[in-house]
């Protein structure tokens, strides 16, 4: 079995399970007829169409990212026959946005809306406790009240991601790779859907050394302090070349940049100048997500599974089997992983790709720690 994140199709087992433990729980959607001793359960598979709208955080809807993955999640929902064909999208570039863009949802009917990004959590909170009768979806997010316990409120379903698992692994792999002896990672802001993948990923470089008795530097990132490197923006790319170019300076040659788009400038850096470096992707396949100039520069991505959940949150709302709390995607039930290496695939030692696979097995069965960020509750 090759390393990585085996795309939908493993994630689609997942779902299967997750669909079979709803509807049995859902006695209503089923009805059960016994034929010469055997019992046969019929699911009634009629779905009613739900009003869809996703409202984006700052990076866009074209972030091709976690806004991107999630829009295309809904717009899967669309395609089944599941979100009504006049669902749509509302673009934020300023949070003042936010509250305008759900009050037009409201205002136009929205039967399920899906908000995309941590800074987004008060103002889902807010909403979603004022119109009990619509179903949300926060994705990368879990709402928590004043003192930081989780609001379990009734009509939200919470998409959270144990991403360090996989990152742990992406940051072995990249202190595996280097040749400077050198990684490095820089965010849009310390948020902790953000810093989670940054700390994984320096635990993972870690956990490197201590195996293979090297010491590859992690520049961008400092676990004890939970703190490091942030351009402060989400959208400002010429903050993140210049952010990219200094750690390139320190003779980082495998870098993972989090924050949506402004990974890019990284990868114009390492084309512009023709450097001997890597760079690791988030949140989708950054080899087909990104624009095909870059696909010689992604060793991997550190993928979760946004879409397919998105999908799944309406699609358990239009078989009316849905239920709130927070849905957490791990190595265990393929809600993260790494995507396949690409063009990187023959440059990776196969020794190296061998001891990745079993590392990824081992944090999914739990003989090695990757999760030092709490996700879920």
């Amino acid at each position: 079995m090759r390393s990585g994140f085996k795309k939908r199709g493993a994630v689609l087992v997942l779902f299967a399970a997750l669909m079979l433990v709803a509807a049995a729980c859902s006695s209503d959607s089923d009805s059960t007829t016994t034929t010469s001793g055997e019992t046969t359960t019929t699911e009634d598979m009629s779905a009613n169409a739900v009003k869809t709208c996703l409202v984006t955080d700052l990076a866009g809807v074209d972030d091709r990212s976690f806004n991107a993955s999630a829009w295309a999640g809904v717009e899967a929902a669309m395609e089944q026959g599941l979100a009504t064909d006049d669902s749509f999208y509302l673009e934020s570039t300023d949070a003042a946005d936010w509250q305008p863009n759900i009050d037009q949802m409201v205002t136009q009917g929205c039967q399920h809306i899906v908000t995309v990004g941590f800074a987004l959590g008060e103002v889902t909170a807010i909403n979603a406790q004022a119109h009990p009768e619509i179903t949300w979806t926060m994705v990368d997010n879990v709402l928590v009240d004043e003192n930081f316990a989780p609001l379990g409120l009734p009509n939200v379903r919470e998409l959270v991601y144990q991403t360090d698992q996989a990152a742990f692994a992406a940051g072995y792999l990249a202190a595996g790779l280097s040749k400077t002896g050198v990684a490095c990672t820089y965010g849009g802001g310390n948020f902790p859907t953000v810093s989670i993948f940054m700390d994984g990923f320096t635990r993972g470089v870690d956990h490197y050394n201590e195996v293979k008795g090297t010491d590859v530097q992690v520049r961008g990132w400092d676990p004890e302090a939970a703190d490091g490197l942030f351009t402060g923006s989400f959208t400002d790319m010429q903050l993140a070349r210049a952010t990219a170019e200094s750690l390139f300076q320190e003779n980082c040659d495998m870098i993972i940049p989090v924050g949506g788009a402004i990974n890019l400038p990284a990868g114009d850096v390492i084309n512009d100048l023709g450097l001997d470096a890597g760079m690791i992707g988030v949140d989708a396949d950054a080899y087909f997500a990104m624009d095909e100039k870059y696909q010689s520069v992604w060793v991997t991505t550190v993928e979760k599974a946004i879409a397919p959940f998105v999908t799944l949150s309406v699609e358990d709302q239009a078989h009316g089997m849905w239920s709130p709390g927070a849905f957490v995607g791990n190595l265990a039930n393929d809600g993260v992983g790494l995507a396949p290496y690409h063009d990187w695939d023959s440059k990776i030692p196969a020794e190296l790709k061998a001891e990745v696979e079993q590392l990824l097995q081992d944090i999914k069965d739990g003989k090695i720690k990757a999760d030092y960020t709490p996700v879920g509750y």
